[in-house]
């Protein structure tokens, strides 16, 4: 991770990116290193239930798998950011106004936090995550912990460091749109016909929102009781909506950019086309048929013309990711709407 040119860096490295620097650097997949340790979290959890001497593992091991996947996920989740944002920058820097030092300062920023931001905000989270049973329901799984005094323990020392992680995903999250928006209104150069640039970082945000709600509905559908509970169905709701935030708020400049432009391009053209229907219609009115005919063509012309820049999107996101992120936040909260009324139905 971090830019590709040497530069005095404007603040130490955060832990989380010197150890995801660290985990590239091991001799396998960065996917395999992640993957070996959720099965590494979900071996501990099993042995201190097997310690405990406990064979109620249908109840507690859906909880299990979420608690050992949480942290490998958030940890992969924000090396693929980095690594997003980067290739986005780079397919982006034709169309941008910046100078050789500020994208390689931008460069070092997408990739990189402060070293002592995540502990801060992890922190924030982790006590909040500790704080959140006093005003919420618990889920129904847990009842089966107060049978289980060390597996216990374990359980919400790795619970609450997935929490932590969370909190550190959330500051990444923030920082790293809040760079793309300063990114975005840097461009200069718009070519109405050529929007794969602009779109560049549709994809990052597109990612974001997609991999924030991918972390907290499968908690929700293990927890199917939790929808019973105001405060966490109104969370869930909340949380859906910043998804889209998320997505759409660091593009919006760029939305006003393309916009702006295409009315300029379409004013210009509209001033074509009058000028050269005024002189077709003069032509007309003389009788000079042969040169209103020589018009017709370039008439015809800049119509087509109006009707393609009409046709340009201003929104800097291919259609595909739209659909991706909308699904991703439409459908889930559907399915939980449709099975708490099943729940309701069946008198659950």
């Amino acid at each position: 991770l971090g830019p590709s040119i040497s530069i005095e860096r404007p603040f130490k490295p955060s832990w989380i990116d010197l150890f995801n620097t660290w985990v590239e650097n091991l001799p396998m997949s960065v996917w395999v290193f992640h993957l070996l340790l959720g099965i590494g979290l979900i071996l501990i959890h099993v042995l201190f239930l097997w310690w405990d001497d406990n064979r109620q593992t249908e109840e507690i091991f859906p909880i299990i798998i979420f608690n050992s996947l949480a942290s490998p996920y958030v940890l992969v989740f924000i090396y693929l950011l980095d690594k997003q944002a980067l290739h986005a920058l780079e397919t982006m820097r034709p169309v941008l106004d910046m100078a050789e030092e500020d994208y390689t300062d931008f460069e070092y920023r997408l990739s990189t936090m402060p070293f002592l931001a995540p502990l801060l905000a992890g922190s924030l989270i982790m006590i909040m995550t500790i704080l959140l049973p006093t005003v919420t329901i618990s889920p129904a799984r847990y009842a089966v912990l107060e049978q289980l005094p060390t597996f216990t323990v374990v359980f919400h020392i790795l619970d609450k460091s997935s929490a932590f992680l969370f909190g550190v995903l959330i500051l990444h999250t923030i920082r790293q749109l809040r760079l793309v928006n300063q990114i975005n209104k840097r461009v200069t150069h718009i070519n109405l016909f050529q929007l794969s640039p602009l779109q560049a970082f549709s994809r990052l945000t597109g990612s974001t929102a997609i991999g924030l709600l991918v972390f907290i509905y499968p908690w929700m559908l293990i927890n199917p009781e939790l929808l019973f509970d105001p405060i966490l169905f109104a969370n869930v709701a909340v949380y859906s909506l910043i998804a889209i935030i998320v997505f759409v708020w660091p593009l919006w400049g760029v939305h006003r950019i393309i916009d702006q432009e295409k009315r300029k391009v379409l004013h210009a053209n509209d001033l074509r086309f009058e000028a050269l229907l005024a002189k077709f219609n003069r032509h007309v009115d003389d009788g000079d048929y042969a040169a209103s005919d020589k018009l017709h063509g370039t008439i015809t012309s800049i119509d087509i013309q109006q009707k393609r820049i009409n046709a340009v999107p201003t929104w800097p996101w291919r259609s595909e990711t739209a659909r991706l992120v909308l699904t991703a936040v439409a459908l889930p909260i559907m399915l939980m709407i449709l099975q708490y009324f099943i729940f309701q139905a069946l008198d659950m």
